[in-house]
């Protein structure tokens, strides 16, 4: 059962990258019937659980992160597919190491972010954009007439590359004596 969500949850990263990549999609086909397997071959394998195993963990993993990117997608910094790939995520390492996957997911997308910029030489004036935004948020000057476009920035990736840090973190510090 544990390498059937490993597997699952592996080609629902792998498509999500290329639609997110290709398309600017995360499908929910692809997340939601990945959360629901998750939580199904946890239960079938694990029982009820406890917070650290079984389906409790698995929703409360995929309660967790995908409620941190949900809040982000709520107001619009991204997509709700992001959420829903992250709860999947969630759904198949369970809460304990979902906490790590925020901050190695987090971690990767800021990283992702820095590069994407620098690539398309916006950095200074994304910067700009935003310490001017927050200027006038603390009404030090008054609010920016013109904003630079929005540029898609592939989460996805973020979370793939995030969640095999998390997995290979996880695995090391548990191998470690």
């Amino acid at each position: 059962a544990q390498t059937a969500m490993w597997l699952l949850l592996g080609v629902a990263l792998l498509i999500s990258v290329v639609t997110d990549v290709l398309r600017r999609r995360i499908l929910d086909v692809v997340t939601v019937p990945a959360i629901v397997a998750a939580l199904v071959l946890r239960f079938a394998s694990e029982g009820p659980g406890t917070f650290t195993e079984g389906f409790l963990s698995g929703a409360l993993g995929a309660l967790a992160l995908g409620g941190i990117f949900g809040v982000m997608a709520w107001r619009g910094r991204m997509g709700w597919g992001d959420a829903k790939l992250a709860a999947s995520v969630g759904a198949c390492a369970g809460l304990e190491t979902s906490l790590a996957a925020a901050v190695f997911i987090s971690l990767t997308g800021a990283v992702q972010a820095l590069v994407a910029l620098l690539w398309h030489g916006a950095l200074f004036e994304t910067l700009g954009a935003a310490l001017r935004r927050r200027a006038a948020r603390w009404n030090l000057q008054p609010a920016p007439g013109h904003e630079p476009a929005r540029r898609h920035i592939p989460y996805g990736v973020a979370i793939a590359l995030g969640t095999l840090w998390t997995f290979w973190w996880d695995r090391a510090t548990h191998l470690s004596p």
